[in-house]
């Protein structure tokens, strides 16, 4: 079974109270799910875009950085249920008839709320 690192899916339900995620998911385990892959996602676009290792810099983080960072898990996390996984898309706008440049879809890809979080505890740089 999955398990999430940073955030849990009661972290998700405290801080966006309006969303139920286990009911809106349809169960516990794709709720837990949705969390992984973000935590990983996450994990890996700052650790692949700005040459860092969360895995191994998150044990000595100080208090303010890891409420930061959970904060900006937590804003991927509404960013991604409300508009889709981005970063994920192949760029083509079905509305427009056009392919969005792939630097595009990653300026997209992570919540300006999420980025200014980053920023805070040091890791958006």
């Amino acid at each position: 079974m999955l398990q999430t690192r940073y955030i849990t899916v009661n972290d998700f339900n405290n801080y966006f109270p309006e969303i139920n995620l286990r009911e809106e998911l349809g169960t516990e385990e794709n709720a837990v799910a949705f969390i992984v892959r973000l935590e990983n996602r996450m994990e890996t676009f700052i650790d692949a875009n700005f040459n860092r290792c969360i895995e191994k810099e998150y044990p000595v983080f100080t208090e303010y950085q890891k409420k930061h960072y959970k904060q900006a898990l937590l804003e991927q996390a509404i960013y991604i249920y409300k508009n889709s996984d981005i970063s994920v898309d192949s760029g083509y706008d079905m509305d427009k008839g056009e392919v969005v440049s792939r630097d595009k879809i990653v300026q997209l890809s992570i919540a300006p709320n999420a980025k200014q979080e980053l920023l805070l505890c040091g890791l958006w740089n």
